[in-house]
């Protein structure tokens, strides 16, 4: 009996072989132009196989989910990131041509020009029913794709390069000599429809597809892939050599900042081979690189009370002292629901600083204390609506550099994710300094570490400040906000005006009428090198959004941990994968106190 997927394999089969002619679809696209009153209009991208196009409709499953930054961020559990609809935001804005496929079917074709592939804009592409031999490496640089028709060819093998295609849904290769499918195939997480049917294929993928369909196989091939080849060592970037080859002595110390990706978002990451998604592999990633940059400081986010428990304190327990705090839905939670909830942790050296004190940063509570007093609920919705309905957190460490006495207060934060919410973000942000304000008023009248000789225990004298700017600060986390944002020109530029398009008209109060400033001088460390070229890396989103933020006047950048290895990127089309264990890098500065 023939399965229904092996059903679908023939039937799409048989409609391929009767579009051999010029310009089929290109043609029936043409003519449903012309009688669109039946239909509702052009079809998206002006070209499209009519008959292939309506059998699909009966076999097309729901799409699966991009990434999971771009579906656990979605629906705003807590990971958090731009994702899909930033993707099609940028698309629109960069796109300025009207037309999006291109069929250049049933023409004879012996070789393809290399400028088509620069067409990156391309999201329906057809070659079928050609003469080709070969299908062009290039062919990976389009990254758009969502159709791609090479039936009828004389194809014998693809190239690897047709796994970056990471927005394709249908593929059909029908009636080549295509003898093996390249494990690289495993990246079309979005592949919804394969068509393998008139392929010399070994039996076992024909007896795959027909028992478990296009998902199946994909699957197969994603989790039976070989390991691939590892990126090069992130190059250590050295801004002053003179000092960072100093120590602890000379106030110089290394903070790392992570989103290391909570267990519990990553479901949905479907170009990641199951075995290296699992946290039993992602683990030991994560602990090789913490422990090879053996940072003085450690800033995490997406830490879950059972990873921070069973994990990462019996890792570094020995030699660091912690503090953890979880979102505030944890506290409507039993114990158990509770566990799964993630937050944020900071780590230092019990050998390099001494913890002065700590402090939580809910955002949702600061919003009704700090914007929207009792008289002003009505007048002021939107605190309540959209800022109040969030539960990032941010965790304070107020800490004492053991050998110079220097003072130091450090943040982690992890910033509510959705593109869309441009203004709940800067809101965020804004609370966060303001809240960061009182407690260095507090902190800066902090007494001197007790001591018999009246110095610290390692006989270094107590620095104190005599104002709040005279105090070094670090804030470090995921913001889900890029270098040109509203969030970033608050931080950096130390005021946002309340017409700042990033409010998009909503009211916060003073924040909205008056603006948002505050009195640091924050820098990006990264801002010493012009950024990396990445922090967060998925499919459909790439781009800076996580951030080591350093006072200039006490503070200096050394040198910083750089860009991942180019070469490798090329061959990758999103985090996690075998070689990264989250969707974010990590960040790590040097830096060093200023006399």
């Amino acid at each position: 009996m023939v399965s229904s997927n092996w059903q679908q394999q023939i039937q799409l089969a048989q409609i391929s072989r009767q579009s051999g002619s010029p310009h089929h679809h290109a043609r029936a696209a043409a003519s449903l132009s012309r009688s669109s009153g039946a239909l509702g209009g052009v079809l998206p991208g002006g070209i499209a196989s009519l008959d292939i196009a309506s059998k699909l409709g009966g076999f097309l499953s729901s799409p699966p989910p991009a990434s999971a930054k771009m579906q656990h961020r979605m629906d705003d559990v807590g990971a958090g990131d731009i994702g899909a609809r930033s993707l099609a935001t940028r698309e629109q804005k960069d796109r300025r041509q009207d037309w999006a496929a291109l069929d250049l079917g049933g023409q004879g074709l012996r070789n393809i020009s290399p400028n088509l592939f620069n067409y990156n804009f391309l999201d329906k592409l057809y070659l079928n029913h050609n003469r080709l031999t070969t299908l062009p490496v290039a062919i990976g640089n389009l990254g758009q794709l969502q159709y791609l028709d090479i039936s009828g060819n004389l194809l014998t093998s693809l190239p690897t390069e047709i796994g970056m295609l990471k927005s394709l849904r249908t593929l059909l290769m029908f009636d080549n000599g295509i003898q093996s499918l390249p494990s690289e195939m495993g990246f079309l997480y979005k592949l919804e429809v394969l068509g393998i049917e008139g392929n010399p294929l070994p039996e076992a993928v024909k007896s795959l597809m027909s028992r478990d369909g296009t998902r199946g196989v994909i699957t197969e091939l994603r989790d039976n892939s070989p390991m691939p080849s590892a990126p090069q060592p992130r190059d250590w970037v050295v801004l002053d050599e003179r000092e960072s080859e100093k120590g602890a002595e000379d106030g110089v110390f290394t903070i790392l900042s992570y989103n290391i990706l909570c267990q519990w978002y990553t479901g949905v990451y479907g170009y990641t081979p199951s075995w290296a998604i699992a946290w039993d592999y992602r683990k030991e990633n994560i602990r090789q690189e913490i422990e090879s940059y053996d940072a003085d400081i450690l800033c995490l986010q997406e830490v879950d009370t059972q990873t921070y428990e069973e994990f990462f304190q019996p890792m570094l327990e020995k030699d660091y002292e912690s503090h953890h705090w979880l979102k505030t839905r944890a506290k409507t939670m039993g114990d158990r629901e509770r566990r799964k909830v993630d937050g944020c942790a900071i780590f230092f050296k019990k050998s390099v600083f001494r913890l002065l004190d700590k402090h939580s940063v809910e955002f949702n509570q600061l919003a009704l204390q700090m914007l929207c007093p009792k008289e002003s609920m009505s007048k002021y919705p939107d605190i309540y609506n959209r800022v109040a309905t969030r539960d990032n957190i941010a965790v304070v460490c107020f800490l004492e550099h053991i050998k110079t006495g220097n003072r130091l207060m450090v943040t982690d934060a992890h910033i509510h994710w959705d593109q869309f919410d441009r203004d709940v973000k800067l809101v965020q942000v804004g609370l966060m300094l303001e809240e960061l304000k009182l407690l260095a008023q507090k902190w800066v009248k902090t007494s001197p570490t007790p001591a018999a000789d009246g110095k610290s225990k390692s006989g270094s004298v107590s620095r104190l400040y005599k104002s709040i700017t005279q105090l070094p600060i670090i804030i470090c986390g995921d913001y889900n906000s890029t270098p040109d944002s509203g969030v970033s020109q608050l931080v950096t530029q130390g005021s946002v005006p309340p017409d700042h398009e990033d409010f998009q008209e909503f009211k916060y109060g003073k924040f909205s009428d008056a603006g948002i400033s505050h009195p640091f001088t924050l820098k990006s460390s990264y801002a010493n090198i012009g950024e990396l070229a990445f922090t967060n890396c998925t499919p459909t989103f790439t781009d800076v959004i996580d951030y080591i933020w350093y006072s200039t006047n006490n503070l200096h950048v050394t040198a910083l941990i750089g860009d991942v290895d180019k070469e490798y990127m090329t061959r990758v089309i999103g985090f996690p994968n075998v070689h990264f264990p989250s969707d974010h890098v990590s960040l790590l500065a040097q830096l060093q106190f200023k006399t």
